[in-house]
């Protein structure tokens, strides 16, 4: 399933990383471990889909260069033991190419572009 900001231009939710870049958030997507596969793969997906490309195209830089993506996927998604799924509570931000990725613990991957830079 994927939205674009559910109709929400600018929302409160949007990040500021270094004071002077805004970000506008262009596309996002629910994962679900049970049904996805592995975050790479929904990581991959979602960033293809900012891009407007294949998901085969998105490879340069390898997203692994960018973040550890099993990292973030044993803290909010992994396992407590035996069949018993963890759910970490939080978010992890990073930057691929010029896009802004939002990996949050209820499973929303949102990607962001950036909208305009404030002189000072």
């Amino acid at each position: 399933m994927t939205k674009s900001n559910n109709g929400r231009p600018g929302s409160e939710d949007d990040p500021v990383l270094s004071g002077d870049t805004r970000w506008r958030q262009i596309t996002q997507r629910l994962y679900e471990p049970d049904r996805d596969g592995d975050l790479t793969t929904a990581i991959v997906f979602v960033i293809a889909e900012a891009e407007d490309v294949s998901p085969s195209e998105v490879k340069s830089p390898p997203l692994y260069e960018a973040v550890d993506v099993a990292g973030i996927e044993d803290a909010f998604f992994g396992s407590n033991g035996g069949d018993v799924s963890r759910q970490g509570t939080g978010t992890t931000e990073f930057r691929y190419t010029e896009y802004l990725v939002k990996v949050r613990s209820d499973g929303w991957i949102q990607v962001y572009e950036p909208t305009e830079t404030e002189l000072s």
